[in-house]
């Protein structure tokens, strides 16, 4: 049968942050002070999300999901070893490509890649005009160029997958890994945006999402597992890593939860999943930023270019593609 379901957030993930009877608690940002519960099947899904049309005609609603699928069969097993302290380092491959997909699948990211693309058109549109090379515009509508939507095919951000992909080895392989026991009475929240990392120079209010130094500066990963674990990544511990592997320790400080907990509600793109209420201040106090796009075209002599860069902002409807 035809998968119509395809979860960007795994049920296989999912079920670690439920309540003992099997659900979310689930709080939206576009409605902030209202949480409700839900299964995971319900949760983080779009409907052939990852479907691909076919060069004879019609689409393959299968290929993806199913690889997905089989690589997201591998972790529960993974966390219930980590939740044991037993030794991982023998998965780093698996946790790694987990963690890597979970920043690449997601509609943060899959928007963002969209609307990236939608910029580059607007700047061609604008450049075309430049050079003189558009019809007149109508005298009514001057500034009508100001006013096109442009609507980019999803399948476009399904093969942009794998830039994002390697971009997000790159990361990882800047830093150290360890996984943070929680044994404090605040649990680690989640999110439809789970992978959280930045530059730690920076302060809070003027943090930007997934902006790195590209000269090699300070990073930090973060990547809830469940309310009590939490894979941590810091540039600092990259020798200890490449020497000792994977380690285990434990976060007894519940202002560091906290602070960890903000930056999970910061960078959910739609919604946090937990496994109790109790978020509903936290996801209010973030209900009006989220990880975007912010695209800027600069003239550069009869050219033009255009620059991107993930910012806190508000997310925008995308113009719907009706191909």
């Amino acid at each position: 049968m035809v998968k119509k379901r395809h979860h960007y957030i795994p049920k296989a993930y999912l079920k670690f942050f439920c309540t003992v009877d099997g659900k979310l608690h689930i709080h939206l940002k576009d409605e902030p002070g209202r949480s409700f519960q839900q299964a995971p099947d319900a949760t983080a899904f779009h409907k052939y999300y990852y479907s691909q049309p076919l060069p004879e005609g019609g689409k393959d609603h299968d290929t993806l999901e199913d690889f997905f699928s089989a690589l997201e069969a591998k972790w529960p097993p993974l966390v219930e070893r980590m939740q044991r302290r037993e030794d991982v380092n023998d998965a780093l491959e698996d946790i790694f490509q987990f963690v890597a997909l979970q920043r690449a699948r997601v509609p943060a990211l899959r928007d963002a890649s969209e609307r990236m693309a939608a910029a580059e058109l607007r700047s061609t549109l604008l450049q075309l005009d430049a050079m003189g090379l558009l019809p007149p515009k109508p005298e009514e509508h001057p500034d009508i160029i100001d006013h096109v939507e442009f609507a980019i095919d999803p399948h476009h951000s399904i093969h942009s997958m794998p830039t994002f992909l390697r971009a997000m080895g790159s990361v990882l392989d800047r830093v150290g890994l360890g996984i943070l026991h929680n044994v404090t009475d605040i649990p680690f929240i989640t999110s439809d945006n789970p992978v959280v990392y930045f530059d730690p120079r920076t302060s809070e209010e003027q943090l930007l999402p997934y902006t790195l130094d590209r000269a090699g500066g300070p990073v930090v990963v973060c990547f809830p597992i469940t309310p009590r674990l939490m894979l941590y990544g810091h540039s600092t511990l990259r020798e200890r890593f490449a020497e000792q592997g994977l380690h285990h320790s434990e976060m007894a400080k519940e202002e560091m939860v906290a602070l960890m907990n903000r930056q999970t509600s910061r960078f959910a793109y739609r919604a946090v999943f937990a496994d109790r209420a109790g978020f509903d201040d936290l996801v209010r106090q973030h209900a009006h930023e989220s990880p975007v796009v912010k695209s800027t075209t600069l003239r550069l002599g009869a050219g033009t270019i255009v620059v991107h860069q993930t910012v806190f902002g508000m997310r925008a409807v995308k113009p719907k593609w009706k191909g």
